[in-house]
């Protein structure tokens, strides 16, 4: 059985993708909602206390505002699961690699995604954003987006969201990711039709938590699928976007700098610096 979780605080769009599952799943499940209106938890410590009363063998932590049009896609993932050596997380967007100077897990135009983007349509057809480079059904990623996380229960309680860490609303899902990376495999499956209907912004709270994940992986970054390797120099331009990042939403250039050079080796931040102190 599959236990949906989700944390709602809109009731009406909740509902909206409530209906969506019942009617295409296509397999036994249940549905877990956190009503976050009050308690305002943070998303590891929502999905970790929800994961904790589920039923299911299989868990699938979906954002309340999204419409799954898929018929029987409950059925498929549980198949895949099942006749797959070490299978992690399955989800809708992915990366190859994250890299040292990690932002999000778009880390390049190659990064597989399958999601419909009805905010970005103008009132005509949603924008389809829909990446898969090697045309694979289920396609091997490291960290994968939120929006949907499908992980069987046991992997979960080896590897719970990191709630003393992560206390809000972002990087909950680069590093529950990240972290299963390292023992399994995830994917990004384009079997399913799923309309998102909200973006996320990078603001200054979203730079606090990058600079969280960034040093508590700092040992570990980058991380790369094998086959993948990220260059001096394009880490040093993803160093460059970082501090961008940090000065776009009011950080000082010191301390955006400083940030930057803790969390880059000195070889490194060297390089970035010398080929951008006179422009940023």
């Amino acid at each position: 059985m599959i236990s949906l979780i989700t944390c709602s605080i809109k009731p009406e769009v909740c509902s909206r993708m409530l209906e969506s599952v019942s009617k295409t799943i296509g397999t036994a499940y249940e549905t877990i909602v956190f009503d976050n209106r009050e308690k305002k938890y943070g998303l590891c410590k929502v999905y970790n206390e929800a994961a904790e009363k589920a039923n299911g063998d299989y868990l699938c932590f979906v954002h309340e505002d999204i419409v799954i049009k898929t018929n029987g896609w409950g059925d498929k993932l549980i198949e895949f699961v099942t006749k797959t050596n070490d299978c992690g997380i399955i989800g809708m967007a992915g990366g190859h690699y994250a890299p040292r100077n990690f932002m999000t897990w778009h880390v390049n135009n190659t990064s597989p995604i399958n999601i419909y983007d009805p905010t970005l349509s103008n009132n005509q057809e949603p924008v389809y954003s829909h990446c898969n480079p090697k045309n694979e059904l289920f396609t091997k990623v490291v960290c994968i987006d939120g929006v949907f996380l499908f992980v069987t229960k046991a992997i979960w309680r080896e590897n719970p969201f990191d709630e003393s860490t992560f206390k809000g609303f972002h990087f909950y899902d680069a590093d529950f990711s990240l972290t299963i990376a390292q023992k399994h495999q995830n994917y990004v499956y384009f079997g399913i039709d799923i309309y998102h209907f909200s973006s996320g912004k990078m603001e200054k709270t979203f730079c606090d938590y990058m600079y969280l994940f960034q040093k508590k992986w700092k040992r570990k970054l980058p991380y790369c699928l094998p086959g993948y390797k990220i260059s001096f120099r394009e880490e040093a331009g993803k160093a460059k976007k970082v501090f961008s990042l940090y000065r776009e939403n009011g950080f000082s250039k010191m301390e955006s700098y400083w940030r930057v050079f803790k969390i880059n080796d000195i070889f490194l931040f060297l390089y970035f610096f010398a080929k951008n102190c006179l422009t940023l």
